[in-house]
C-alpha cells in the first residue's frame, strides 16, 4: 500500500509550474551565453573587429526575460517590455529575423555651416535570425528542454513518495 503525505503533495504540486518556468528561463539564458540555439551558432557580426557578445550590447534584452505566467494551464517565459527600457521590444525580431525598409521623411539638418535640407529616402535593414527561444506555435520545445523538465518533475515527485 502506497501512502503519501497530502500536505507535502500539495506543496510540491504548487511549485511545479513555477519550477518548469525557471527551467525554461535558464534555457533561454544559456542560449544567450553560448550564442547558439539547439547547437547551431548564431550568424557572426558583419564587423569582425567588434568583439562584444551578440545581442548583449547593454544586457537589457537578456535581463528582461522573466517567467511571465506559470500555472497548470500555461507557462510563459518572455521579455518584460514594461520593466526594461531600450530596444527590448525588438526581441521578437531578433529571435525570428527580419527584413524591412523604413521611409525617412524630409528634415533639416543644422550644423556650424548653416542648415541643410535632407530629402526623403528609404533605409533598409536586415536582422539575421539569432534565435534564443522556441517560436510559440511554430515549433515544439527542444528535446533537451523536455528532458530537463522530465527530470525536474521526477525529482519533485520523488520528494512526495519518499
Amino acid at each position: 500500500m502506497l501512502m503519501i503525505n497530502e500536505r507535502k503533495f500539495r506543496k510540491v504540486m504548487r511549485g511545479v509550474p513555477q519550477g518548469i518556468g525557471r527551467l525554461m528561463l535558464r534555457y533561454v539564458q544559456g542560449n544567450f551565453a553560448s550564442e547558439s540555439y539547439r547547437g547551431s551558432a548564431w550568424q557572426p557580426r558583419q564587423n569582425p573587429n567588434n568583439r562584444k557578445p551578440l545581442l548583449n550590447d547593454t544586457g537589457k534584452l537578456k535581463a528582461s526575460f522573466k517567467v511571465r505566467e506559470a500555472n497548470w494551464r500555461v507557462i510563459r517565459v518572455g521579455s518584460d517590455r514594461q520593466a526594461a527600457s531600450g530596444n527590448v521590444h525588438l526581441a521578437q525580431l531578433h529571435n525570428e529575423g527580419a527584413k524591412g525598409a523604413a521611409t525617412v521623411r524630409t528634415y533639416t539638418r543644422r550644423g556650424r555651416n548653416g542648415s541643410v535640407r535632407v530629402r526623403s529616402h528609404r533605409r533598409h535593414a536586415h536582422l539575421p535570425q539569432r534565435q534564443f527561444m522556441p517560436i510559440p506555435g511554430k515549433e515544439p520545445l527542444p528535446p533537451e528542454l523536455w528532458a530537463a523538465i522530465e527530470d525536474f518533475v521526477s525529482v519533485e515527485l520523488d520528494k512526495v513518495f519518499k
